[in-house]
């Protein structure tokens, strides 16, 4: 069980809009009727603001609590369930251990899958990664179906949907730019209706991401992912064709 409430200047979360991570850090807050304030983080650029620099990884969002700063999204949801009143977690010691086996279900294979679908590096590759997606929104289609409440965490929204539901503007984004619906009202209901729901709380309202805006930033990446992958495709054939072309010119000189 959590302990004293609190917030306000205490709490602050550095983080980048796009992030996921940093919005499952503010949906948690949220729930538990904690106040923060919120800093914009730009990874790419030095931080200017005498701030603590976040960590240059996948996942850039930090809290800090006290003048004490906590990283890495996973580990400040636990922090901000141990510390501030009320619970994420079920008080049951193996309902406990299944959330965090979601959490982790949807963190790695599901996330991993949505990327390899959206953005694989080769059509096959994207395929593979629309049929693992697929494979991981009906187990957690079952998992749903198991737990025969509202939300994963019961009658109120709890550590799964917290992660799940940080997700919901990337899986809206990438739904616009690939054409899909991952969560179709016709395959997975329950996950769907389950959408609804979350949305339409007031906590999620208070922090959800502009759906226009995050497809904007989709498409933007994807772009961008191409055009790297253009800039490497002329890099390898100008090897070759240096590799191919000097043997031939030192073949021709032996002649001469």
């Amino acid at each position: 069980m959590g302990g004293a409430g609190g917030g306000g200047d205490d709490v602050k979360v550095l983080g980048t809009w796009a992030s996921p991570h940093t919005l499952r850090v503010r949906l948690a807050l949220r729930l538990k009727g904690v106040s923060y304030h919120y800093v914009e983080q730009d990874p790419n650029k030095e931080n200017t603001t005498g701030e603590l620099l976040l960590p240059g990884n996948k996942q850039p969002v930090m809290m800090i609590h006290g003048g004490k700063p906590v990283c890495e999204s996973s580990n400040i949801l636990q922090y901000i369930n141990d510390i501030f009143a009320g619970d994420l977690l079920p008080a049951d010691s193996y309902e406990r251990a299944a959330a965090r086996y979601w959490a982790d279900f949807i963190d790695n294979t599901l996330v991993d899958a949505m990327y390899k679908a959206a953005w694989g590096k080769t059509e096959i590759e994207k395929a593979e990664g629309k049929n693992q997606e697929a494979a991981a929104v009906r187990a957690l289609e079952g998992a749903l179906r198991e737990c025969s409440t509202p939300f994963f965490g019961g009658k109120n929204a709890g550590y799964v949907d917290i992660v799940l539901g940080s997700l919901l503007p990337w899986v809206h984004a990438t739904d616009a730019t690939r054409g899909v619906k991952t969560f179709d009202h016709a395959m997975t209901p329950l996950l769907a209706v389950w959408t609804d729901r979350f949305c339409e709380l007031k906590a999620a309202q208070s922090v959800m991401l502009d759906v226009t805006k995050e497809v904007d930033f989709a498409m933007a990446m994807s772009l961008r992912r191409s055009a790297q992958r253009e800039r490497a495709n002329c890099y390898i054939l100008w090897y070759i064709s240096i590799f191919c072309t000097v043997p031939i010119l030192f073949m021709i000189s032996m002649l001469l």
